[in-house]
């Protein structure tokens, strides 16, 4: 059975990240796997968590990554959201919000390569 939609959340740009933050190994290739499994399936709102600190190493490469691999017909939801809460404090890096100026950076790098359905 086919899903009309995914919702899928594209968190880490690279591995060093994910393993740093959240103890995951391996994730690039296992997300961008199931991002292409689910885009050869239906349509996608992929959801992204703008990290303090990680805009170069992390939100940028996702993005290139996704208009590379994807195409621009996906919906990008760039949020902002992030809260430093529970081992936040452990990683200085993230022991913070995002600013509005790295939100910003975000979505004018995705505007810049073309995308047009943001959220």
């Amino acid at each position: 059975m086919d899903a009309d939609v995914y919702i899928t959340d594209f968190k880490y740009g690279n591995d060093k990240c994910a393993e740093d933050l959240s103890g995951i190994s391996d994730y690039s290739e296992i997300i961008r796997r199931n991002h292409e499994i689910a885009y050869e399936s239906g349509d996608m709102i992929i959801r992204h968590l703008v990290l303090p600190n990680h805009v170069e190493c992390c939100s940028k490469p996702i993005i290139k990554w996704i208009f590379n691999n994807l195409g621009l017909d996906v919906v990008l939801n760039i949020m902002s959201q992030y809260k430093p809460v529970y081992k936040a404090s452990e990683h200085s890096d993230i022991f913070r919000l995002p600013t509005m100026d790295e939100v910003d950076e975000v979505v004018s790098y995705a505007e810049t390569l073309g995308f047009v359905n943001l959220i």
